[in-house]
């Protein structure tokens, strides 16, 4: 599978939690002129082979749906132009509900988009304002049936969890919530603390009350036994799936599938060669408009580095690594590189070896950035798509 990703780095406001390479939009102009980069960025990429990225192609942010339709459009058809797309490809494109209506929904389903990523976080009032949400929870539950009604029969939902202020009791609320909604797919993310985050800064200073690990522990396996009973699957850490509804765009992500990446910051992977391009929006724009690349970054990952990758996103898939299959596309089993470590994970019970793969155990899971951390070549570091 190959994937194309089309970054949009703009939103009405910063959420105070977020890390991600997001801006508060500012006016139109600004909108217009990333849309012209986007563009320039996206023909200059090609001709690529017809079959080449055509399998998913995926809007992330910041917020994509800020975008009008027109200049929505304009990329998709340029995206089209870079590599006709085939019947059943998977158009995702992430929304949050504070820009959407029942126009907005409609012209986004006839642009071709048939899958939707709800950023709803929450249904606490309370708790979307301290996140500095701009929609609240009728907002947000309201969408949802208006995504329906415009013909999305693939929409999913993301919140989170172990928020300042939440306990356990409103978590399983949140997802109670959700699971009523009837999403395909439903993402969970612990709150992290990035660094140059508001969250993340005022936790420094000791100024954020973190839930307790043992609460977030308990949030967690609560959501993986309500939806096993509400009939999702459990695929990835932190993802959940109907029968059939699994985010094909990310799962070519874990199973280390090829992808272009469009946009300010987006990442880009082909045959064992990364390139990223530049973050700041206006350093984007302004590149393009002098006809400068927009790539930031760029390396050849050695081998070492491809097969912890290939290990690092394999065990975050809940059915773990298929180890012949593993052996045969990177020539030594999962845990050629660090045997030793391998073995005292068994030993401590976070992994699983089975005759035919290996997987972490659901405490495993609980504790999988640590052990991934722990399973990094020191040499090599930990990067990921």
């Amino acid at each position: 599978m190959r994937s194309l990703y089309v970054h949009i780095p703009y939103c009405r406001s910063k959420c105070r939690y977020c890390g991600f390479n997001s801006v508060p939009a500012g006016d139109n102009i600004a909108l217009e002129s990333y849309t012209r980069a986007l563009v320039a960025e996206i023909r200059s990429a090609g001709p690529v082979k017809i079959d080449s990225f055509s399998d998913t192609v995926y809007f992330g942010g910041g917020t994509p749906s800020i975008l009008p339709l027109r200049q929505l459009g304009e990329v998709l058809a340029a995206l089209r132009e870079l590599a006709p797309l085939p019947a059943g490809a998977e158009l995702t494109i992430e929304c949050n509900p504070e820009t959407l209506d029942a126009g907005k929904l409609a012209g986004l389903r006839q642009l071709g988009f048939d899958r939707l990523s709800l950023g709803v976080q929450s249904f606490d009032d309370a708790l979307l304002a301290s996140m500095g949400r701009p929609h609240d929870a009728a907002r947000a539950a309201d969408s949802f049936p208006q995504a329906r009604a415009a013909g999305f029969a693939n929409i999913g939902l993301d919140l989170i969890f172990a928020l300042p202020g939440q306990t356990l009791d409103g978590f399983r609320r949140d997802l109670d919530r959700a699971i009523s909604l009837g999403p395909e797919h439903l993402s969970l993310y612990a709150l992290t603390y990035e660094p140059y985050s508001e969250f993340g800064i005022l936790d420094s200073q000791g100024k954020i009350e973190r839930v307790p690990e043992d609460i977030e522990a308990d949030m967690y396996l609560s959501a993986i036994a309500t939806m096993a009973a509400a009939g999702y699957e459990h695929y990835e850490v932190s993802n959940f799936a109907r029968p059939g509804s699994r985010s094909r765009h990310n799962l070519n992500y874990w199973h280390c599938g090829d992808y272009l990446g469009f946009g300010a910051g987006a990442h880009s992977h082909l045959g064992g060669r990364r390139w990223a391009n530049v973050t700041d929006p206006m350093e984007y724009v302004k590149n393009a408009e002098h006809g400068e690349s927009a790539r930031g970054f760029e390396e050849t990952l050695s081998r070492g580095q491809r097969l912890f990758e290939a290990v690092f996103l394999g065990l975050r898939m809940t059915e773990g690594i298929d180890v012949a299959a593993f052996t045969a596309r990177w020539g030594a089993p999962p845990w050629s590189r660090s045997p030793e470590e391998w073995q005292r994970l068994e030993r401590e019970g976070l992994v699983v070896r089975e005759p035919d793969r290996v997987r972490l155990s659901q405490r495993g899971l609980l504790l999988s950035d640590g052990i991934l951390a722990r399973l990094a070549p020191a040499s090599d570091g930990r990067s990921s798509p």
